[in-house]
């Protein structure tokens, strides 16, 4: 798998992250977005980032780690593999019941963190492989599709989406509808997903993909695109890089 599993680990105790974060360092795939002490703080960054593989100390002070869990779950993604890990086996039950993916009881080995790792590589895996299959059977005739978004599942046509554009800030895919409302896409959304969902989305530029069906023409001085009313006002650029790519895509149709 190319992709980076974007990971986030909550632990009120600095020595047991860096511990984890050393470990962590050997799988290549792993990318640590951030380590967190502080229960509240923990709570925005990861709804913020919505990573795809979460690390969550069980004992802390002011709230607990399933606590947390419960308190943000309907604000993260279901597919979200959390891993609890505590020096007391006594809330392993609880965890499970909290659909926690994986319990490591502290000080763990070496080998114990492998297989869970390699078991949520595994499973991001199958759910992306999933996701690109699924979105492209059900849009083969434009019909309606449940996709997951940070608020909950939105349902929507092929043809309703103008364009995915790509927000630096927060590192994440956003994409605009025909009622000109946006949704932020998981986190771990990459372009070639977005593009493989039907060959009427084109990528323009790095931070951009549009639906052709909405493109009227493209300006030849400044390549800069003009789509139909009532999306005249998108400001989107053909970066020179997707020029001819985009050129031949639109000779074939």
């Amino acid at each position: 798998m190319n992709n980076k599993i974007s990971t986030i680990i909550v632990d009120d105790e600095p020595a047991c992250i860096k511990s984890l974060v050393n470990d962590l360092a050997n799988f290549e795939y792993i990318e640590v977005l951030e380590t967190i002490t502080s229960p509240e703080k923990a709570k925005k960054a990861i709804i913020k980032q919505q990573p795809q593989l979460l690390f969550l100390d069980v004992e802390m002070p002011r709230i607990n780690g399933i606590d947390l869990l419960c308190d943000i779950r309907n604000a993260i993604h279901n597919n979200t593999c959390v891993v609890f890990y505590s020096a007391f086996d006594k809330y392993m039950i609880d965890a499970l019941r909290a659909s926690a993916f994986d319990y490591l009881l502290k000080p763990y080995m070496f080998e114990e963190l492998k297989a869970i790792i390699e078991r949520a590589k595994e499973k991001i895996k199958t759910q992306q492989a999933d996701f690109e299959q699924s979105i492209r059977r059900l849009l083969a005739d434009d019909r309606k599709f449940a996709l997951q978004t940070i608020t909950g599942l939105l349902l929507l046509r092929r043809s309703e989406v103008v364009c995915f554009q790509y927000d630096k800030s927060i590192r994440c895919w956003k994409m605009t509808l025909t009622d000109m409302t946006t949704h932020k896409l998981k986190f771990s959304t990459k372009a070639k997903e977005l593009l493989n969902i039907s060959t009427t989305f084109a990528q323009i530029s790095q931070d951009c993909i549009v639906n052709l069906d909405y493109l009227i023409s493209i300006e030849n001085s400044t390549l800069r695109c003009l789509l139909t009313p009532p999306f005249t006002n998108f400001n989107m650029i053909v970066s020179r890089r997707y020029y001819s790519k985009l050129k031949e895509t639109l000779e074939i149709i």
